[in-house]
């Protein structure tokens, strides 16, 4: 299996983070490339009849399979904590961005929203999730009410993405925020196992606090939706 998982990490590498090949290495890769594709292939379908047969529904089936094949490829590609960790508030970035632009979340100016994984269940949802907003937010055509709200408008489950045993004991989150005619993402990292041991409401509620507490020096990145 060793010598497998390195000639499928190679096969990443080449397919798709673009390193200069030679004639050697484009050879193989025109050889392995419909070998690793279809597996691919059918370890989705696999998932997907998997899913079928546990849950009974075929879009649930396809949202889990593609999850645990886009893990396993990230995982693949960096399977470090930090790498991991990366994974984990993609998924978190993703969800929020198409809930923006779906209109199913909609932010003032100064507006946000924010998921967070953590260590601890959360008391009311019983999984070790959170999150929050402020300012000028709608969700679903109505003012912000809980965090769940957010989850549910970001097509995300509270019991599928979690963080790994390597980050146990702290949190991630990922926060936008309207600034103008675009969007601030914010990436915290926090070392308690709940949320709200590390940031009272007081300061969640402050980006600006939020980042120089948990922004460990990552600056935010711009982001525009869509029109």
């Amino acid at each position: 299996m060793e010598g497998e998982n390195k000639e499928f990490l190679r096969y990443v590498q080449v397919r798709f983070m673009k390193y200069p090949q030679n004639n050697k290495q484009k050879k193989w890769n025109e050889k392995a490339q419909g070998i690793v594709e279809y597996a691919l292939i059918l370890a989705f379908i696999v998932g997907i009849a998997a899913a079928i047969f546990a849950k009974g529904g075929l879009a649930e089936a396809v949202s889990d399979a593609y999850f645990q094949i886009s893990k396993t490829i990230a995982y693949a590609m960096d399977d470090t904590k930090e790498g991991h960790q990366r994974f984990a508030q993609s998924q978190l970035e993703k969800g929020l961005k198409q809930a923006i632009e779906s209109g199913k979340v909609v932010l003032g100016n100064g507006g946000w929203v924010e998921l967070d994984l953590q260590t601890d269940p959360h008391k009311d949802v019983k999984e070790p999730v959170n999150g929050g907003a402020g300012g000028d937010v709608k969700v679903n055509d109505k003012g912000y009410k809980y965090f769940t709200t957010l989850w549910d408008a970001a097509n995300l489950k509270t019991n599928q993405i979690k963080l790994d045993d390597a980050d146990k004991g702290n949190w991630a989150g990922v926060r936008i925020e309207k600034k103008g005619d675009a969007y601030n993402v914010y990436y915290f990292n926090g070392k308690s196992a709940n949320v709200e041991n590390d940031a009272p409401k007081a300061t969640y509620q402050d980006t600006a606090a939020m980042q120089k507490l948990f922004g460990n020096g990552q600056a935010p990145a711009t982001w525009k939706s869509k029109p």
